[in-house]
């Protein structure tokens, strides 16, 4: 039990360090909004599917909330965890009902999939929305990064899905999550 517990946590902490640096490290500045479009989603989603629904969420959500901690925008480092936090667990749905077509048929697990990974990117945006016409008092100005943040999410989903396809082909299957 203690070696599986050390073996969960130090899963966590690579996935969280690989999420800061993705985020850190590969930046694509929106001069409009002062801010970026980065891969750090995509390694919450592939958290998601290696550790699972809880442990995937925090760790990932974590990496990029540090991010923002040490990157120059800590005002959103609670805001990121939040967000992705809330994003990780809908990802966990969408590919918890994808892979159940077996059950449900394909058709409908691909449909179920899909509308719980556009309430993920729905959920991010608008906790993104939210607080930050809360930090600027204005519910026009944040109008500016939904189009970043669905680019964001939408590149950072292809991106997951492939790298997904690529783990499940490799020797590093055996770490994907079970419930999957």
């Amino acid at each position: 039990m203690r070696n599986e517990s050390t073996k969960n946590m130090t899963y966590m902490a690579m996935m969280a360090a690989l999420a800061l640096v993705a985020t850190i490290l590969i930046r694509v500045p929106v001069p409009a909004t002062q801010g970026y479009i980065h891969p750090g989603d995509a390694v919450v989603m592939i958290s998601v599917m290696m550790l699972g629904a809880k442990r995937g969420a925090a760790s990932g959500a974590l990496g990029e909330a540090m991010a923002d901690l040490l990157g120059g925008y800590a005002i959103f480092s609670p805001i990121t965890f939040a967000a992705k936090l809330l994003m990780g667990v809908l990802v966990a749905l969408a590919i918890k009902k994808y892979c159940n077509k077996k059950k449900t048929g394909k058709t409908v697990a691909v449909a179920e999939g899909l509308i719980f990974l556009l309430l993920a990117c729905f959920s991010m945006v608008a906790v993104y929305y939210f607080a930050e016409a809360a930090i600027y008092g204005n519910l026009i100005i944040p109008l500016a990064e939904i189009p970043a943040n669905i680019i964001q999410f939408s590149v950072s989903a292809v991106l997951a899905g492939i790298m997904g396809g690529l783990i499940r082909k490799s020797p590093v299957k055996t770490m994907l999550n079970k419930n999957y």
